[in-house]
């Protein structure tokens, strides 16, 4: 018989201890490569990815001022290989300030470029973003609470619904989350060990998020508060201040090298002040049925707890209680600080100050709240009853993410009455954000319904370019009584016609009014007129 020395175990415990984080990590990377396929260009990834390509081509940063770049510079990065076609003699590009939104939709649909193969192969660096997080919260639950706690976080990553619809477009959003999660998670390991290294990557992550998006600005005043409060005792001040300079001063130099080292010292500053450039200060916001000028200061929790699963919420319920018991708690109460304090902070500031536009605005709180849950992965193997209950619990949330695919982006758990009901409780990029345009195209083709169909979805549609024959739906047909015919209005469409119906008495509340024949995804309705 042969018998198996002390090495070749070694070398077996180690190639089963990756294999659950490879097949998770796998599991990810196929639920975002083959949703994304199917979505057209999203809103803000029509501005964002012309500019992108702009960046890497001209060294110019006239697009898109009010995002920092470097999200954007990695998608251009991607597609550099492809050599689209750039038009810098349009007058979207020669103007003061530039049309971002019509040169984005030029570079895409009008200049003989395959949409599709850039949207493909721009959105790949963010796959690859949301794979770096899911590591992260994998290693960062490894060291607090073990290796099954790893593998807890590490699902929760790999399977939820908004990191997944986040993950796999070209925004800021996912980037944020991904780097704020290297500083922090870096920031601790420095605090916890005194080691340079790691002050050094979490400035590199610091930088970065702030290079990615002006929210990050909230780290700089975390930074300092987490050192200071959880100042290990052995711990010079000397030390902790020295290891933030390292971190400052790298993160400088990394948003100074997403700026191209410009010479200009207030670009960032700039961008900082023309963040909500593109946005009405009368603009009614949406929740629950409801419109207003101004928004919730609620909106923020209300949206968590409808786009968050089941599990998942229950989940952080039971992680809470269980910081009473000794053993899931972290190795000193100062560690729970680098979890919980960023968590409220990224809540109250949002909830202060960011537009009632959608979740994705919390989005870097997920993989912090995924850490904090998976200290509940070492009672999983205390009893049958535990072990029956936690795959209960697994079934549930691999369920509800598989059963959305590939209308991640529509995401609302059960609590909430499911994605079906969300249009009654959200709008804008929590449901529609022009994502469906390809598979309505499909659908009317599948179909068979005759042509044109008359169109009121998205902002940037192209009826064209997917081969769709289209006019546009006008105000009148909305307003009124619809002539004969078959009609495509988005989500976002007819949740602003509710609000048109109540403050004109125009008939424009179709969601009230009429039955629709199909529904494309979750952000997409077809009517029929006869």
């Amino acid at each position: 018989m042969h018998s198996i020395n002390p090495g070749e175990a070694q070398e077996r415990k180690l190639r089963g201890s990756l294999l659950v984080p490879a097949l998770l990590l796998g599991a990810l990377v196929l639920q975002s490569v083959f949703s994304m396929r199917l979505h057209s260009a999203t809103y803000d990834e029509v501005s964002h990815l012309a500019a992108g390509y702009s960046y890497v081509s001209t060294g110019d940063l006239r697009l898109n001022p009010q995002h920092p770049p470097l999200a954007k510079l990695l998608a251009g990065l991607a597609l550099i290989p492809l050599e689209p076609t750039l038009d810098l003699e349009d007058g979207s590009w020669r103007a003061d300030p530039p049309d971002e939104w019509r040169f984005g939709y030029r570079f895409l649909y009008e200049l003989g470029n395959d949409a599709d193969r850039l949207l493909f192969w721009g959105r790949l660096p963010f796959v690859g973003l949301s794979l770096l997080l899911a590591w992260l919260a994998y290693l960062w639950a490894r060291d607090l609470f073990g290796r099954r706690a790893g593998w807890l976080a590490l699902m929760l990553c790999a399977f939820s619904p908004n990191l997944i619809a986040h993950g796999q477009l070209v925004t800021t959003d996912l980037p944020l989350a991904c780097f704020s999660t290297l500083a922090l998670y870096n920031l601790w390991r420095f605090n916890a060990t005194g080691s340079r290294p790691s002050a050094a990557v979490a400035g590199v992550g610091l930088g970065a998020a702030l290079a990615c998006k002006f929210s990050a600005l909230i780290l700089i005043p975390l930074f300092p508060i987490l050192l200071l409060l959880g100042r290990r005792r052995d711990a010079s001040l000397k030390s902790l201040l020295s290891g933030l300079a390292i971190a400052l001063g790298l993160a400088f130099l990394v948003v100074q090298a997403s700026y191209l080292f410009s010479l200009d010292g207030l670009q960032y500053w700039r961008g900082v002040t023309q963040t909500y450039a593109d946005a009405t200060p009368d603009h009614p916001w949406y929740l629950m049925g409801e419109f207003r000028v101004g928004g919730w200061w609620y909106y923020f929790a209300a949206a968590f707890l409808f786009k968050t699963p089941g599990p998942v919420l229950i989940g952080i319920g039971l992680a809470g209680a269980a910081l009473g018991l000794r053993k899931l708690r972290t190795e000193r109460w100062q560690d729970e600080l680098f979890l919980v304090f960023p968590i409220a902070a990224y809540f109250l500031v949002t909830s202060l100050f960011a537009a009632n536009i959608g979740l994705r605005y919390l989005l870097p709180v997920y993989p912090l709240i995924f850490v904090f849950t998976s200290r509940l992965g070492p009672l999983v193997t205390q009893s049958t009853f535990s072990m029956t209950i936690a795959a209960l619990w697994v079934a549930w949330y691999l369920g509800a993410a598989l059963a959305i695919y590939p209308d991640h982006l529509s995401y609302f758990n059960r609590f909430a009455g499911g994605p079906e009901n969300g249009h009654r409780l959200l709008d804008d990029s929590n449901i529609d954000w022009a994502q469906d345009f390809k598979r309505l195209a499909d659908h009317i083709e599948q179909e068979e319904i005759p042509a044109p169909i008359k169109l009121r979805y998205g902002r940037w549609d192209a009826p064209d370019y997917y081969g769709l024959k289209a006019v546009p739906l006008n105000d009148r047909e909305w307003g009124g009584d619809p002539p004969p015919g078959v009609y495509a209005l988005g989500t976002h469409q007819l949740i602003r016609g509710e609000l048109y119906a109540q403050q004109f008495g125009l008939k424009t509340d179709w969601l009230s009014r009429y039955e629709p024949i199909a529904r494309i995804g979750y952000s997409c309705y077809l009517f029929r007129f006869d």
